[in-house]
């Protein structure tokens, strides 16, 4: 699963369920099983609306954007000797 770049400073402090999908360019469920997959859960705002904060979307992001990367070049990356 490939995320788009997001640029974290950009970020607004809450998304909604609805806008995080557009943010990831995912649909509903390939979100709900990212989620899954990676223990980060949407949360109740103030109003009772369920999203993501800021540091979720953060934390989420990295976790799908890396998972989404060719392995063998980073393993070359952190071996100083490859």
């Amino acid at each position: 699963m490939s995320v788009p770049y997001i640029n974290y400073k950009q970020l607004e402090e809450f998304y909604t369920i609805k806008s995080t999908c557009e943010l990831f360019e995912m649909s509903k469920n390939e979100l709900k099983s990212a989620c899954e997959t990676h223990n980060v859960q949407p949360r109740r705002n103030e109003i009772g609306v369920y999203g993501f904060v800021k540091y979720d979307i953060c934390r989420l992001h990295n976790l799908l954007y890396y998972e989404g990367r060719n392995h063998d070049s980073d393993v070359r990356e952190e071996d100083p000797w490859a």
